[in-house]
């Protein structure tokens, strides 16, 4: 049974006669005769009582004709929505990666996007380092942001973004303004550190290991926007990825202290698959960040439960 053969069938139904029918659905009376044949040859019994003067359904006749109004509409539908998609009037976005990156990388970029394909819903969900070239590759994610290019096969990698570890502290702290800070000189200073974030707290631990020197730890925070509410309150330093610090810095809520050995650079990658679909808001979203300008003061953003998911 084929929807051109259902099309015809509601023709007859909603115009009355065969006659009729044709000449809306631009075919001969045989024809449009002929796809009825056919399809009460494949349910095996009649469509219409016959040698009536009208068009009457049996009973079949009306159940059929429920279903093909049906599927002809699906077919429609189906039409229209892959159509908004190619144009991007419809569909679906999302990436995963890791805490700066989402909450303060992330934003410009995507507030460019939605901009231009407003009809796209957008997912970003944070995730570990390790899990997030996995998710892209099993295509639970479209797009991922890492710290590292990828080792795996079939993920493509491109640097989006270059930043460095700073020491913060409050303007109230003692070594505002000091110069030629050295590692060795804050080993008595309180620290708090990002624990759900494993590579800072391990580049802030071997830092201070290489030098020699122990690094005492007061608190163990969840995110970079609760060290930065610690480190305000003058609870400790802490060193961080400046970007999750730049409008504060602006502001002059907070203070970066200029350390002699804190040469450690932060990159962000941007990957993808390359082999099989991706989608056209994908495509798109990889235009966009390939052609951002990163440089200047991405505005941070709390994670929204509509936009930003753990995962």
């Amino acid at each position: 049974m084929e929807l051109l053969q259902l099309e015809h069938f509601i023709a007859v139904c909603e115009e009355g006669t065969f006659t009729r029918a044709a000449e809306r659905v631009f075919r001969t009376q045989s024809a449009v005769s002929q796809s009825i044949k056919k399809i009460e040859d494949e349910i095996g019994v009649p469509l219409f009582a016959r040698g009536m003067h009208d068009v009457t359904l049996t009973e079949t006749g009306k159940v059929v004709l429920e279903y093909a109004r049906r599927m002809v509409r699906l077919r429609e539908e189906a039409t229209r929505q892959i159509g908004a998609l190619r144009n991007l009037n419809a569909g679906t976005l999302t990436i995963a990666a890791h805490e700066s990156a989402a909450v303060y990388l992330l934003p410009a970029p995507l507030r460019s996007y939605l901009r231009k394909f407003p009809d796209i819903k957008v997912g970003i969900y944070r995730s570990r380092l390790d899990d997030i070239p996995r998710q892209v590759l099993d295509r639970e994610v479209d797009i991922g942001f890492v710290k590292e290019e990828a080792t795996f096969r079939g993920l493509s990698s491109v640097d989006v973004h270059s930043d460095r570890m700073v020491l913060i502290a409050s303007p109230r702290h003692p070594l505002v303004g000091r110069a030629g800070i050295r590692i060795r000189d804050l080993g008595e200073e309180p620290f708090v550190v990002h624990h759900l974030c494993l590579t800072t707290e391990h580049t802030v631990l071997r830092l201070f290991d290489q030098h020699g020197t122990p690094c005492r730890i007061v608190a163990e925070l969840w995110s970079f926007e609760n060290i930065k509410s610690f480190v305000q309150e003058d609870v400790g330093l802490a060193i961080v990825p400046r970007i999750t610090v730049q409008q504060e810095l602006r502001d002059g809520l907070l203070v970066e202290l200029p350390v002699r050995e804190l040469k450690v650079p932060r990159r962000t990658l941007m990957i993808h698959r390359v082999h099989g679909y991706l989608s056209e808001s994908a495509q798109e979203m990889i235009r966009v960040v390939r052609q951002f300008n990163f440089v200047g003061a991405p505005e941070a953003i709390e994670p929204d439960a509509a936009l930003v998911s753990n995962h």
